[in-house]
């Protein structure tokens, strides 16, 4: 039978976690907030800097097409850069190392598999969930892993990465992105910048620019760096999911215990008042037995 002290003994056990969800939720809310304001704002940027890239890269494109024209030689292909690499395409999922961030690794995930599903391409899996996840649903299928901290931007890791997705002409990420603290949205981007916009109205929108040294130089320059500023920008916007994911599943935590709280309090009284009422039944029968 539940007595008071067993009661007493969840009752403490729950305080003691509210105390540590609150803690962990205070955390991940100084963590949002110091890094939201960059983030957006180098969303921002990088919006503006791949729409130059574009342009750029476009203006490169149609003066070695007019060239080739001219020399009456083949175009073939849509795909366009100006860096040689020696694969094709990658699918890169950015997961976490450890729990704690509601369902938005799992759906995360779950758009990552099924583009996986309906090509074949190669695989980089980022954070143990990620890895853990993918060995379940496809086992024996071949995988390159990185290990991410989830605490931080780790600079040596993040060139490590880049050096290796260098390779492919097109990388793919899937990861999460902030909207609000409430929704965090699944994001699947071309990280490798060198996709050209195909609609005509776009590319009417174009600016005439003077390139300086050269076009080709320009274009070289924005190619190798952009592609490793989206990468990283990528990674900070997955960081900023998660720590929001976080926040509002810590808040809901915290919720339940404070309810499930009320409840055992609740019960604490009524074990409390059925031990006095044992106590009172028992004197009652020690008085009409001696009465």
């Amino acid at each position: 039978m539940i007595n008071e002290q067993i009661v007493q003994q969840e009752i403490d056990q729950l305080q003691s976690l509210i105390v540590l969800v609150e803690a962990y939720e205070t955390i991940a809310g100084t963590s949002v907030r110091r890094i939201r304001g960059s983030v957006l704002a180098n969303r921002e940027f990088h919006v503006g800097l791949n729409r130059i890239f574009r342009e750029v890269t476009s203006a490169y494109r149609k003066e070695v097409e007019h060239i080739m024209e001219k020399k009456e030689i083949k175009i073939e292909g849509s795909g366009f850069s100006l860096i040689k690499r020696t694969k094709k395409t990658v699918l890169m999922l950015l997961s976490a190392n450890t729990g704690l961030y509601g369902d938005v690794i799992n759906r995360i995930f779950m758009a990552f598999i099924k583009e996986k599903r309906r090509t074949q391409c190669d695989v980089i899996i980022v954070g143990r969930i990620g890895k853990m996840f993918f060995e379940e649903v496809m086992p024996g299928s071949p995988f390159t892993y990185f290990d991410f901290p989830d605490n931080a931007i780790a600079i040596e890791n993040l060139k490590q990465i880049s050096m290796f997705v260098a390779q492919y002409e097109k990388v793919v990420a899937f990861y999460g992105i902030f909207k609000n603290l409430l929704t965090q949205q699944v994001r699947a981007s071309v990280v490798s910048g060198v996709e050209l916009p195909t609609e005509k109205s776009e590319e009417k929108s174009f600016q005439l620019y003077f390139f300086e040294p050269s076009l080709e130089e320009v274009a070289l320059f924005f190619e190798n760096e952009i592609f490793a500023s989206l990468l990283e920008q990528i990674f900070q916007e997955s960081r900023l999911a998660k720590l929001a994911a976080r926040m509002v599943l810590l808040d809901h935590a915290t919720v339940n215990i404070e309810e499930k709280l009320k409840r055992v309090n609740l019960e604490k009284q009524r074990t409390r008042h059925r031990a006095i009422n044992r106590q009172l039944i028992g004197s009652l029968s020690g008085v009409a037995l001696w009465s």
